[in-house]
């Protein structure tokens, strides 16, 4: 009996997850584990981690607590890197469609031929349009300048950049006032105002953990605006839930009550700041109960939160955040914001808004190319003078795309990015697409723009790669090396090593001679330690000894980079490039009688469209609903958890309805990054729905940054259908 049971045993163990006696004996052997330092990538934040990698497989992601910039933290995200590097749905080797697009038709296909296809079709676009009809769009990475320098080598001026979907408003409003984009003392602030700034619960990052050590641990002042009570707003002292697209009037009367009563910086106005006079006159109009009237907060709360900011100055601030643009005047509320830290004298002081310090790294030296001759089609150097011409403006670019000015384009190459959940009008961005006689996306799963593409050339994952080193500018400025912690798992390629292999094909090899890791070299040349390139082997991070320092701009005789060398609150150059040279504010266009303004957020959980087929952090948040308001939610007869769908005049989706009191009865609210069209991507595919599909074509005036706060909807009940989200 004994003997069967023992036989028994060894047939079934597997299946039981009891080993045979010989696996039990082998696993007695201690593994070999090993740990390596590196950098995340699931999000910009890049922060330092270390890979525990045991008999080959990567088994952990912990922090690495030697970087001042991360906090000695990893997030969810982070640690649910593992799942992306081991992930079923990943795309394992270069493929070829076969089908029409969207078919789902593919070739699995060598290196090879996926480089010998894809440079023979740019080759053919560039003979037949010139270089400027293939179009480069990315987001941004480590890897992203081998990407860009490819564009323009092969001679397009045509590159799209994320921070046009992102902070190119914030970062040129800022730019604007103090010549540079500064960061946010929050760890030291006593006095915190945030206007939709969801730190507690959209995204964790260094600026969170110093907001909760601040704020929460040492009970500094946190105001918060938005039309939703999120989790930050349940955090905050005061919440307001701000009527939309108002939070410029609520600015401009806090700087009506600092400026007539006297309560800013006068000497740092004096000395530093430039347009003051005009200031005082412009903002003499916009007194807290013309204020009160547009945003819905009473007017003595507003005077009495701009008293109680100025007096908690220079340990206050007004948060910019990292949201994209909300309206087409999104740009004059970031320079509001901006005006306000500047007067208070704020600038450059503990706990206020300070100019980031940066590391200086070596350089490889390149053969250069020439500049590409041609305009760039999205027109930015007369439709955004004043924009960041290397980012450009994506929308305004997808537009002329579409009407073929002022020139066609008729190809795309697209790196680590997904426009077709990124922009706003999936329809428009699916009709480029079509109009496209080549689309070649590199990336490490089926995007449902690689769905549609031609080409899809496969990167390795961050933990498969070594990239180039990255320095972080900030307050604690550090620099971080991202390097290989396991071998491609599949057959996959960095991405300068697809970018070489078309190189090569199209005869421009020669601006691409050289390696990663020589790259590596000379960036680390000049760093103050010894050795440093074993340094950041061992390390993975060089952060400069002494503390934070603030006031290096405040010396005699600084000069601000601006046109000026002063903080300019009225701006010339932005009279001159026709736009107000102070904040005008536009009041909102209220929502059409039974529509409602979408608004959208993120998860902590969740980086933009890019990981909602991850299993691991699926289970934290699985899905999206549609936040609708008990008041209209009752006149629709909609309760939590009816199927409804949303309407625009871009288009519609179907989801559940979460009825909450929780946000303002003309509002709806969804979150980003679910209703994927890609069936390779099996956790997302279907799962929810996708904004991009209703949010309307809306940019903002000056930068040209998309504007995702200007969609009408609405909303019906799906009649008889019941969700089973």
């Amino acid at each position: 009996m004994a003997g069967a049971a023992a036989a028994a045993a060894a047939t079934l163990g597997p299946q039981l997850g009891c080993a045979p006696l010989a696996r039990r004996r082998r696993a007695a052997v201690a593994p070999e584990v090993r740990q390596v330092a590196t950098a995340c990538e699931v999000c910009p934040n890049k922060c330092a981690v270390l890979a525990v990698v045991e008999n080959g497989r990567v088994k952990k992601l912990n922090p690495n607590p030697a970087s001042p910039k991360s906090r000695g933290m990893l997030c969810a995200r982070g640690n649910a890197a593992i799942q992306a590097l081991y992930d079923p749905d990943r795309v394992k080797g270069p493929l070829i469609r076969a089908g029409a697009r969207g078919e789902g038709k593919w070739r699995q296909v060598s290196w090879d031929e996926a480089l010998d296809f894809a440079a023979e079709r740019l080759q053919r676009i560039k003979d037949e349009h010139g270089p400027e009809a293939v179009l480069f769009s990315s987001t941004e990475g480590f890897q992203e300048e081998f990407f860009k320098n490819f564009a323009l080598a092969f001679g397009s001026p045509n590159v799209l950049r994320h921070p046009t979907l992102c902070l190119a408003s914030v970062n040129l409003a800022y730019s604007m006032t103090f010549g540079t984009v500064p960061s946010f003392d929050l760890q030291n602030a006593s006095y915190v105002i945030m206007s939709g700034a969801n730190r507690f619960e959209s995204i964790i990052t260094p600026d969170t953990m110093d907001l909760i050590d601040g704020a929460m641990n040492r009970k500094a002042k946190l105001v918060y605006l938005d039309p939703r009570f999120t989790v930050t707003a349940a955090k905050a002292d005061e919440w307001y839930p701000i009527r939309p697209g108002t939070d410029l009037a609520f600015i401009l009367a806090m700087l009506h009550v600092i400026v007539k009563e006297q309560r800013y910086d006068k000497e740092f106005v004096a000395t530093r700041c430039l347009g003051f006079e005009q200031l005082a006159a412009h903002v003499e109009r916009y007194t807290p109960e013309w204020a009160e009237g547009e945003t819905e907060i009473p007017a003595r709360d507003i005077a009495r939160i701009a008293r109680e900011f100025a007096d908690a100055a220079p340990r206050a601030l007004y948060y910019a955040g990292r949201r994209s643009s909300w309206y087409v005047n999104d740009f004059q509320m970031r320079r509001g914001q901006a005006i306000l830290n500047a007067i208070v004298g704020s600038w450059d002081r503990q706990g206020g808004v300070v100019p980031n310090s940066r590391i200086p790294l070596g350089e490889l030296l390149v053969l250069p190319w020439d500049d590409p001759v041609a305009p760039r089609v999205d027109e930015i150097e007369t439709r955004f003078p004043l924009a960041a011409r290397g980012d450009g403006a994506f929308l305004q670019a997808r537009e002329n795309v579409l009407g073929g000015v002022p020139y066609p384009v008729k190809g795309w190459m697209v790196y680590k990015q997904d426009p077709m959940n990124a922009l706003p009008d999936r329809g428009r961005t699916r009709a480029m697409l079509e109009a496209m006689d080549f689309v070649a996306v590199i990336d490490t799963q089926m995007s449902d723009t690689a769905w549609l593409a031609d080409v899809v050339l496969p990167e390795s994952t961050y933990l498969e790669r070594t990239d180039p080193l990255h320095m972080l500018p900030g307050i604690w400025p550090v620099v971080v090396l991202r390097q290989q912690v396991v071998p491609p798992v599949h057959d996959t390629r960095p991405n300068l090593e697809i970018i070489q292999g078309l190189a090569r094909r199209l005869g421009l090899g020669d601006y691409f001679d050289y390696t990663v890791e020589e790259w590596i070299a000379e960036q680390a040349a000049e760093l103050p330690v010894v050795n440093p390139l074993e340094y950041l082997k061992k390390h993975g991070v060089y952060a400069p000894a002494e503390a934070p320092f603030y006031g290096k701009t405040l010396a005699q005789g600084y000069r601000f980079l601006t046109r000026s060398g002063k903080v300019e609150l009225y701006s010339d150059r932005l009279a001159e490039a026709g736009h107000d040279p102070l904040p005008v504010y536009h009041p909102p266009t209220p929502p059409p009688a039974g529509a409602f303004r979408m608004v959208l957020g993120r998860k902590a959980t969740h980086t933009h469209a890019a990981t909602t087929n991850n299993l691991w952090l699926l289970e934290q948040t699985p899905t999206n609903d549609l936040w609708i308001h008990p008041e209209p939610a009752g006149k629709l007869g909609i309760v939590s958890g009816d199927l409804v769908e949303v309407a625009s005049q871009a288009g519609k989706v179907r989801l559940p309805a979460r009825v909450t009191p929780e946000i303002r009865p003309d509002c709806v609210f969804m979150l980003h990054g679910f209703g994927k069209l890609s069936p390779w991507l099996r956790g997302a595919h279907g799962n929810g729905a996708c904004d991009a599909d209703v949010l309307i074509t809306a940019w903002d005036r000056v930068s040209g940054n998309a504007a995702f706060h200007e969609t009408f909807v609405t909303v019906r009940k799906v009649a008889g259908e019941a969700s089973h989200a």
